[in-house]
């Protein structure tokens, strides 16, 4: 109001005396200042309209030594005095697998079951083919935890081999069954069990995970003894696999999606449907990162496992231990899909249950590269608002410079007083810079403006010594403008010998 109340006088100039150029000065100023404060408010509007809040996570202080033990390293130990007359593998004997050391075992079982009780979690990496990693349990807080680590990884390529066997066509064109799969390189395969052979219901298939040594086929009865050199095999591994689930139907199973042509399994004899597949494993010492933003693991270096470290980890699949849990992961899917997706899914499955059964001989170690992070809640700021923003407060800032730098070398004119000389005989002088202030700051001079004595001495009273000088000059009776109670009239400002009343 001030600014606009200042600009209704300044374009009236019959209605006053002529503007200083100071004053012209200072009234143009504000106007700038004015606009300059409204763009920089607008600019502020716009640059919280455009911010975004982003949770990220800042670095903090690590524990100390040993507070991060998200690695996964070989028990040594459970090796260091193994002695066996027929050079298995360690911890397989005769017998089965890890006789001596029942905890490997148990902890295997929640393992391969995803249980949260586990220590270890083996999880697939879709982005690195399918890769199965073994990773700390899900009880293990890695919040906000960056790392690198080491640890063990599995890789299956399998291939369904219903197809590619021998069988016996069905009445008709019916539905084959698979009868001989040496042809696909495979001679162990249908395994049927030694009791049944022969019997009047016919040989009985059973779910198997058979290893594969120099064609050699074993796992059914004594594990990897089964094998030639009790097991001992090389990197990648090679296995067969049988697996039947009952469909509960005695007739119409070819109805079903698992009758068509392409599918990956046998439905006959009903109610039988049956998986035949041949893989290889690959066992790899990887190093990985974790990502606590995203939660995602990334392999970063990969190196193949040694032939005899291999030996030890395809043992207890090989023992059987993990083939119920591998069948009921499958049941679902073979039952219900084509090929395709059947073997993408026991490429994944196979890899997890067979590091899920060895974990018992995996143990925890110190994590690398750590980083700790916080997260916090930061504000992002669009480029355009924020350097809009900056820019007019540095113009702010020049413009201070400017008003600074202009008043130190304005030089201040004076105003010589006719008439009147001070004590030296000097006439006597006034400030314009004084007398301008004065006038923007005290409401005084306008009201002697606007009510001029007419008596010759306005000229001398526009540039007095004080405002009320301006507008005083006499007391009593005397006093060319009076305020205060005036009569009936009430409280208010009046000219002497004039009845004109303030804002008539």
């Amino acid at each position: 109001m001030s600014i606009y109340e200042t600009g209704q006088y300044a374009v009236h100039p019959k209605k006053r005396s002529r503007l200083p150029r100071l004053f012209k000065e200072a009234f143009t100023l504000a106007i700038i200042i004015w606009i300059m404060s409204r763009a920089v408010g607008l600019a502020d509007l716009y640059l919280h309209t455009t911010t975004r809040s982003i949770l990220v996570d800042l670095p903090a202080n690590n524990k100390g030594p040993g507070s991060y033990p998200y690695a996964v390293a070989f028990n040594e130990s459970l090796c260091a005095t193994w002695q066996s007359a027929t050079s298995a593998p360690c911890l397989s004997n005769l017998d089965g697998w890890a006789l001596y050391h029942p905890e490997v075992t148990e902890s295997s079982y929640p393992t391969i079951s995803n249980r949260s009780s586990s220590g270890f979690q083996v999880i697939t990496l879709a982005d690195a083919s399918d890769a199965a990693i073994v990773i700390p349990g899900a009880r293990v807080d890695l919040t906000s935890t960056a790392f690198t680590a080491r640890t063990f990884s599995a890789r299956a390529q399998c291939r369904s081999l219903n197809r590619d066997c021998e069988g016996s066509e069905g009445s008709e064109g019916g539905p084959r069954q698979t009868m001989n799969c040496t042809q696909a390189g495979y001679p162990g395969l249908p395994y049927y069990e030694p009791s049944s052979v022969g019997s009047s219901t016919g040989p009985t298939v059973n779910n198997y995970i058979f290893g594969v040594v120099n064609g050699q086929q074993g796992g059914a009865q004594y594990g990897v003894q089964d094998l030639a050199d009790h097991g001992q095999t090389t990197n990648p591994v090679e296995l067969a696999l049988q697996m039947r689930w009952s469909s509960r139907r005695n007739f119409g199973v070819e109805d079903f999606a698992v009758g068509r042509p392409d599918a990956a399994v046998d439905i006959v004899p009903p109610p039988w449907i049956t998986l035949y597949a041949g893989c290889t494993v690959t066992f790899s010492n990887v190093t990985v990162q974790y990502h606590p933003f995203n939660k995602s693991w990334e392999i970063m270096l990969e190196e193949r496992s040694s032939d005899n470290f291999t030996s030890v980890l395809w043992s207890p699949t090989v023992w059987q231990i993990g083939t119920d849990q591998l069948a009921l992961e499958m049941m679902t899917i073979a039952m219900t899909e084509m090929r395709p997706n059947v073997i993408a899914a026991l490429n994944q499955y196979l890899a997890r249950v067979m590091l899920g059964v060895a974990v018992g001989t995996f143990q925890p170690a110190e994590a690398t590269d750590v980083r700790q992070t916080v997260p916090s809640l930061l504000g992002q700021y669009p480029v355009a608002p924020v350097m809009i923003l900056v820019s007019l407060l540095l113009l702010y800032a020049l413009l201070a410079i400017f008003v600074f730098t202009s008043s130190w070398l304005t030089k201040d004119e004076t105003v010589i007083l006719l008439g009147q000389k001070k004590k030296d005989g000097t006439p006597e002088e006034q400030s314009v810079l004084n007398l301008t202030q004065r006038w923007l700051v005290d409401p005084l001079p306008l009201v002697a403006a606007a009510f001029p004595g007419e008596d010759g001495k306005d000229v001398q009273r526009t540039v007095a010594d004080s405002a009320v000088d301006m507008v005083y000059d006499g007391s009593g009776a005397d006093a060319r403008l009076s305020i205060g109670l005036q009569g009936v009239d009430g409280f208010g400002l009046r000219k002497r010998g004039v009845q004109r009343w303030f804002g008539e």
